[in-house]
């Protein structure tokens, strides 16, 4: 009988230590985020940190990516009111993406954290590296490439100053880039130059669609689910009939009632875009040459046109199938 005791003992006590073993093998979320500040030699609370993460938009089963905010908050001391911590959209079944960023060096510790990963590398994302093209040629050496774009581009920008703003249209389109920057300067222009009288709303019509509709959907809160964003694309043969240049948008300000009021078709100059850096600059270079104007959108931005808006316009302008440049006679 104890010799049995004790064979029981050992195979429980091997079993334990397999286990504790194993554990340790694994690698923890909270070592690898303190590892990862100590290799980017930054400490909790430093004016030069930033964390960027997709973890308020995950979920596995019933636990949430959220859960994991609380955790970085306490390691690092960022916080969204410090707007020193900075998420970005993702589907909620990707994996993890963490992105602990020293302004002073440029030096990024990227952790990937899935069931089948848990990988922390550490990148230097200055800008002058990642506005070269030949960044970009070899990205998919690292794990985090899928992230890699959206991390590089929101670390810049906020190591170059940007608005929290700025920011929010970011996490929504998931990246920044030229598009969605070129969305903030018409967002920023409509609301200095065309702001809302009381029973006013924004209508957008976007039309061409590019990356532009998110930040109008952020500055402006003309979500689709609201009716404030119609989007419409056309064929390429529609586009070559509309007779003012750079077409964009146009924007509807109407009584919420009587859907009376003015519309605005806006032009923009990606041409003048372009000539702020070099040909052989990659596109995060256009988007960090943008932000000096965020400030100065009718250095891009054009009212092209301006027309009387009633109830019947409105309602042919916002239905599936109709052109709105043909609608106000800005077709050739």
């Amino acid at each position: 009988m104890k010799r049995c005791f004790k064979k029981c003992m050992l195979v429980t006590l091997i079993f334990m230590i397999a286990v504790v073993q194993a554990n340790a093998a694994k690698p923890d979320l909270k070592q690898m985020i303190k590892q990862g500040m100590e290799q980017i030699h930054v400490e909790k609370n430093a004016p030069d940190l930033l964390v960027v993460t997709n973890a308020p938009y995950l979920r596995t089963g019933n636990t949430f990516g959220i859960e994991k905010v609380l955790l970085l908050e306490q390691m690092t001391g960022c916080t969204t009111g410090g707007q020193n911590l900075l998420f970005f959209q993702r589907p909620q079944t990707n994996p993890l993406s963490i992105t602990l960023f020293n302004k002073s060096t440029s030096d990024a510790a990227i952790i990937t954290w899935s069931d089948e990963k848990k990988i922390k590398e550490t990148i230097n994302l200055s800008l002058s590296n990642v506005s070269e093209k030949s960044f970009w040629k070899n990205q998919n050496r690292f794990v985090c490439a899928p992230d890699l774009f959206t991390i590089s581009t929101i670390s810049g920008s906020w190591a170059l100053g940007a608005p929290y703003d700025y920011f929010k249209c970011a996490e929504l389109h998931n990246h920044i880039c030229p598009g969605v920057t070129s969305g903030y300067l018409m967002a920023r222009m409509i609301q200095r130059d065309y702001p809302l009288k009381k029973g006013e709303k924004y209508t957008i019509i976007s039309c061409p669609v590019w990356c532009k509709e998110d930040a109008f959907m952020t500055m402006l809160d003309t979500t689709p689910g609201k009716g404030g964003m119609i989007v419409k694309k056309l064929t390429k043969a529609q586009k070559e009939k509309i007779s003012i240049d750079n077409p964009a948008a146009i924007v509807l300000i109407t009584d919420k009632k009587t859907k009376i009021g003015s519309g605005i078709a806006f032009s923009f100059d990606f041409d003048k875009v372009r000539a702020l850096v070099s040909k052989e600059s990659a596109k995060p270079a256009m988007t960090f040459a943008l932000l000096k104007y965020l400030d100065q959108p009718e250095k891009f931005v054009t009212v092209a046109e301006k027309f009387t808006v009633n109830e019947d316009l409105y309602e042919k302008m916002v239905t599936a199938g109709s052109n709105p440049y043909e609608l106000v006679g800005l077709t050739r």
